[in-house]
């Protein structure tokens, strides 16, 4: 008796598995596309700070506010924020040390075509990845744990507390957002009666700083730089633009979108910083 045709099996017919640098690949590509819409996000709500003169700070205050006002807000830093930036940044080093640059033009005992445009911004993708790691740890830190308000509950309102340092333009816009001054130790202490203006006082110092604003300002544009020509990247690995037509288009789509995204985070900063020069 026979096998029918349809009951046969073919070496063909055997079960095809995803090698798992494929895998890894995909799954570090999408979650930068994740990190992508999170720093758009992140510098909306920071270039708000730019906009005091027209509304004095209520912009930022209730985004801010918005956001901390979400339930389970640890967990979600944890699940979407702090894991997929640990992950897709433990990878990245990875990355980067097992990538080889042919960019820069060498002895002829390694592969040399600084000549195409593509292998210079691989080289980039790969330097600024370091910048990053040391920027958003440090930004991390500063944040989240040195700067972060400590939260005081009187009755049934919640106030902040904050360390300030003391600067000629402070009381007018501690005034202004309705948050208390006093001095301890020669420390400004500010009590802030929600977590939007406590955070306003605290960007608003950091970018007291010339300093400050030059580091922050390299740290935008190294994120965006990073984020887009990742995303770019991204739209080839996951097989949306194969042809060269798509990938040109999708440059130009990538290049406004980091310019637009740029322009926010260096608004953030510069602007709040002539702020504080024009209140002084």
């Amino acid at each position: 008796m026979t096998t029918p045709i349809h009951e046969k099996e073919f070496p063909s017919d055997e079960q095809v598995k995803l090698p798992r640098p494929f895998i890894l690949r995909r799954l570090h590509s999408i979650l930068g596309l994740w990190l992508v819409i999170y720093l758009f996000e992140h510098l909306l709500v920071n270039s708000q700070m730019a906009l005091y003169f027209q509304d004095e700070g209520s912009g930022f205050i209730r985004m801010v506010n918005s956001i901390h006002a979400l339930p389970y807000l640890k967990v979600i830093e944890i699940v979407f924020l702090g894991l997929p930036f640990l992950i897709h940044g433990a990878w990245g080093v990875w990355y980067a040390l097992s990538g080889k640059s042919n960019s820069r033009k060498t002895d002829g005992t390694k592969p040399a075509l600084p000549q195409y445009k593509r292998n210079k911004a691989y080289t980039w993708q790969r330097i600024t990845s370091w910048i990053l790691l040391v920027g958003i740890l440090a930004h991390v830190v500063q944040m989240r744990f040195v700067e972060y308000p400590t939260k005081i509950q009187d009755g049934d309102k919640s106030f902040y507390f904050i360390q300030l340092q003391s600067d000629p333009g402070l009381a007018r816009v501690a005034k202004n957002l309705n948050v208390q001054l006093s001095t301890e130790d020669g420390q400004v202490i500010a009590k802030a009666p929600s977590m939007g203006a406590a955070f306003f006082l605290i960007v608003r110092q950091v970018f007291t700083s010339p300093m400050m604003v030059v580091l922050y300002s390299i740290f935008v544009v190294v994120a965006t730089y990073h984020a887009f020509n990742g995303l770019w990247t991204l739209m080839i690995t996951w097989g949306i633009t194969l042809t060269r037509r798509s990938q040109k288009t999708m440059r130009k789509i990538t290049t406004t979108l980091m310019a637009v995204v740029m322009f926010l985070g260096l608004m953030s900063a510069w602007g709040t910083y002539w702020t504080n020069v024009i209140l002084k």
